[in-house]
């Protein structure tokens, strides 16, 4: 919470305004000075609605870097971990801050649309933006889309809502469900690939049908195993194995990236929202990987995920904003 509080130095009375919160089991505080003079009451509720976002930008800035400091990494340097546990913090300030549920609805719905779409503009088909708005918000199917499309789109909004829940018991079952789910409609969902296969501009080659189910274990034992890795590395390698594996005929990418979504939110950071122009960078960043440079692979997620939530992972004023009518501060 945010009070104000006075120091006496040399028989003066110096006034600050003091949010305090809690971090690792400690109480940690952070102040902004006002002067020697004591507000009113009129004028310190002022001064709180001046200073509150700065003291709270203050006390995510010092979680996040004693948060990044914790991490063990070949990968992120420190700069990014710190970008990434400030993100987290701040998306938590900012769930306890907008007290609107409407607003708080109204943005969880665009980040859903956001996560929706993006996930979209990876495939090698993409729908229009007004494609997947008429969908998602007017109930509409668009001309010359077929309802296999719209069944798709359908889905994805639905699984965006349910995946942190089903990352937390991810096994090779929930995947069959969620592959079903993602290809409602196509007669091929929730079935492991019965063919060879191969990954378009990789010489990397997938596993034949018969090791399908054990390497899928193996990345499931791995992925449920502790590790000192950050959370967003261990997501995006997690993707790029499963992507690897081709598990499925079809709809493997769009399964990865749900999977990805759910490990993002899960630990606590947003979805990323691709747009058309990252599938460059996401493709080279798979084939990366595929010779066996994670720090590419994670480095080339990272900057398109970086750019996407850019306030947040810098830290800037405009990633608190909130509606007008919000609540008083309360402590984490």
């Amino acid at each position: 919470m945010v009070y104000l509080t006075s120091k006496t130095t040399r028989g003066q009375q110096y006034w600050y305004l003091v949010k305090s919160f809690k971090f690792n089991g400690r109480v940690e505080k952070v102040q902004h000075y006002l002067g020697s003079e004591e507000p009113s009451e009129q004028e310190l509720e002022r001064l709180k609605a001046i200073h509150e976002p700065e003291l709270e930008l203050a006390a995510v800035e010092r979680m996040a870097k004693a948060s990044a400091g914790m991490f063990r990494t070949p990968y992120l340097d420190t700069k990014a971990l710190k970008g990434l546990e400030r993100l987290k913090f701040l998306r938590r300030a900012l769930n306890r801050l907008q007290q609107d549920r409407k607003a708080r609805k109204r943005e969880a719905q665009q980040a859903e649309q956001a996560a929706v779409h993006g996930n979209l503009m990876l495939t090698s088909e993409p729908l229009a933006r007004e494609q997947t708005e008429a969908i998602l918000l007017h109930d509409r199917a668009p001309a010359g889309i077929p309802l296999s499309r719209v069944l798709e789109v359908l889905a994805l909004r639905r699984l965006h809502r349910e995946m942190s829940e089903r990352v937390a018991r991810l096994d090779r079952r929930a995947i069959l469900k969620l592959h079903l789910e993602v290809r409602e409609g196509q007669g091929d969902g929730g079935h492991l690939r019965q063919d060879s296969a191969s990954l378009p501009g990789s010489a990397f080659v997938p596993p034949p049908p018969v090791l399908i189910e054990d390497e899928l274990d193996a990345l499931l034992e791995w992925w449920h195993d502790p590790s000192p890795l950050h959370s967003f590395e261990r997501a995006a390698l997690f993707h790029h194995r499963f992507l690897q594996l081709r598990p499925f005929e079809a709809g493997n990418g769009l399964v990865a990236r749900l999977l990805l979504e759910g490990m993002l939110l899960r630990a606590g950071l947003p979805a990323p929202m691709w747009q058309r122009e990252d599938r460059s960078r996401y493709l080279s960043a798979l084939v990366a990987g595929d010779r066996g440079d994670r720090g590419r692979l994670i480095s080339g997620f990272w900057k398109a995920y970086r750019q996407h939530h850019r306030a947040g992972v810098r830290g800037e004023l405009a990633a608190l904003k909130t509606e007008p009518r919000q609540a008083h501060l309360e402590a984490f």
